[in-house]
């Protein structure tokens, strides 16, 4: 078997980042001949991100070498600690955050000066971080001196804030200062508004997210995760993101609100924050009703829109049509959108038909895990569509992508609808076309595991059709068989 071929099933095989039963598995791999060690040692990409929940005993000599074997792949370090209980101070040398853990990343730090592209860090809160900013300054300078510290040269970080918030409102004693210099890429996580960070819930609406506009202006690629309510972490967050391109914002599965009536927050909504480049917006783990927080943004360079709900939410009664419209009309992105990305929604068809036929620009869409209400299945988006004028029936599309569908989904009007997009009758066993060639090129279905269906539309009379005469690519997947 070719080594290319090995390695990625290799890559399948274990995880993107090893932590140590990984790793043991990665090596073991080498042990079964010199063809599969060959394998191993040419997939860069194997070797490129290790985890560690012990940073005291970690040989740095041994890490550099493995990560010197992902070649020009970037490389990840991730340090994600077990659970950690309260403290009033990082003094304890057993604590995670404590005094030998900090000196051991940094000192593992300033071995891999110039090798480490991206460090991902998991903290209780802002003190013990602090306690690991500390120890950066430390071991190049001799002291807290911030003039050249290892972790400098870094591009991408990670930082995961889980139980306590304590950072000051004001900007100039932000710990998010004395971030490497020059990271374009930051994933940050945020305490949970259900956690020991606030006495109440609804105590994080105001709370101050202090971070500084120099590493806001710096930033092309901004992962937050935060369900805090009101706006003002939005504004604190992404007001002076004036470079970045992708954004994706995670509400952790839990109800966003915020008082329209306040006057500030009524502002925002009226305009918006503008993200002057962004160009791919994703919405992660949103309540449903918390759709609306499409009020505060405008992307007037969109160019892709991925809106994930939380899995198995069944709540069906919500506008989702009108705050994804206004998003775009407000945006004025419509030179610019062209794909649209929808997963886990239960809603009424009638609903994302009106978003549908409004976007008649898109030229990618997939609408993965879709259920619809007991009155109008899923597959009932087809039908209605059909109803539709054609330039609202999606008229630019190239790529349609069903993916997880019930076993039971009507394929009907999805085959109709593939074959309003260009009609044809049988003649002697050969279409004959009746309109010019569509722009649809690809279609994929994917199905959900059942345990006795099959699927139909593969052998269907269009699919077939269109598959041998019409240049449309399918990839249909089988009902995955369960016992």
């Amino acid at each position: 078997m070719p080594a290319e071929i090995l390695g990625e099933i290799f890559l399948f095989f274990l995880p993107d980042v090893l932590k140590l039963g990984a790793r043991n598995d990665l090596i073991n791999i080498q042990l079964v001949c010199k063809s599969w060690r060959d394998a191993a040692r040419l997939t860069h990409k194997l070797w490129s991100a290790l985890s560690f929940q012990d940073l005291r005993n970690v040989p740095s000599k041994k890490v550099n070498r493995w990560l010197n074997r992902a070649g020009n792949i970037p490389k990840s370090l991730v340090f994600f600690p077990p659970y950690v209980s309260p403290h009033d101070a990082c003094m304890d040398p057993t604590l995670a955050c404590g005094p030998l853990q900090s000196s051991a990343l940094a000192t593992l730090m300033a071995n891999l000066e110039g090798t480490l592209d991206h460090l991902s860090l998991e903290c209780r809160g802002a003190k013990c971080f602090q306690s690991f900013l500390d120890s950066f300054g430390v071991v190049e300078e001799g002291s807290t001196s911030l003039q050249h510290r290892p972790w400098d040269p870094l591009k991408s970080f990670t930082l995961k804030l889980t139980y306590e918030w304590n950072e000051s409102p004001n900007p100039l004693r932000s710990m998010f200062l004395q971030l490497p210099p020059n990271i374009t890429s930051f994933e940050l996580h945020l305490p949970d508004k259900w956690s020991d960070a606030f006495e109440h819930g609804e105590d994080s609406d105001g709370a101050p997210l202090p971070l500084p506009q120099s590493l806001l202006e710096r930033l092309t690629s901004f992962t937050l995760f935060c369900n805090w309510d009101g706006t003002q972490w939005l504004e604190d967050a992404l007001g002076q993101c004036v470079n970045l391109e992708t954004l994706t914002m995670d509400f952790m599965g839990t109800f966003w609100s915020c008082n329209r009536d306040q006057p500030d927050t009524e502002c925002l909504l009226a305009s918006g924050l503008l993200l002057p480049k962004v160009r791919t917006l994703r919405l992660q783990n949103i309540y449903p009703a918390s759709i609306d927080i499409l009020d505060a943004l405008k992307a007037p360079q969109l160019v892709e829109l991925d809106i994930d709900f939380r899995p198995d939410d069944d709540d069906v009664d919500w506008v989702f049509s009108h705050f994804v419209l206004s998003f775009v009309e407000r945006s004025k992105c419509e030179a610019t959108l062209r794909s649209f990305h929808l997963r886990y929604a239960f809603m009424r068809a009638e609903e994302l038909v009106t978003t549908l036929s409004h976007l008649p620009f898109l030229t990618h869409l997939t609408l993965e895990d879709i259920v619809g209400d007991a009155r109008h299945r899923f597959s009932d988006t087809f039908r209605q569509l059909l109803k539709k004028p054609p330039l609202q029936r999606l008229p630019s599309l190239e790529t349609l992508e069903l993916l997880d569908l019930e076993p039971d989904f009507s394929i009907y009007y999805l085959s109709e609808f593939l074959k309003s997009r260009r009609s044809y009758s049988m003649e002697n066993g050969v279409p004959v076309f009746t309109g010019p060639q569509d722009t649809l090129k690809r279609l994929k279905v994917t199905y959900q595991k059942v345990q006795k269906e099959k699927q139909r539309l593969d052998t269907h009379e269009v699919v077939e059709v269109l598959r041998k005469w019409g240049g449309v690519s399918f990839d249909i997947g089988p009902i995955l068989y369960v016992d």
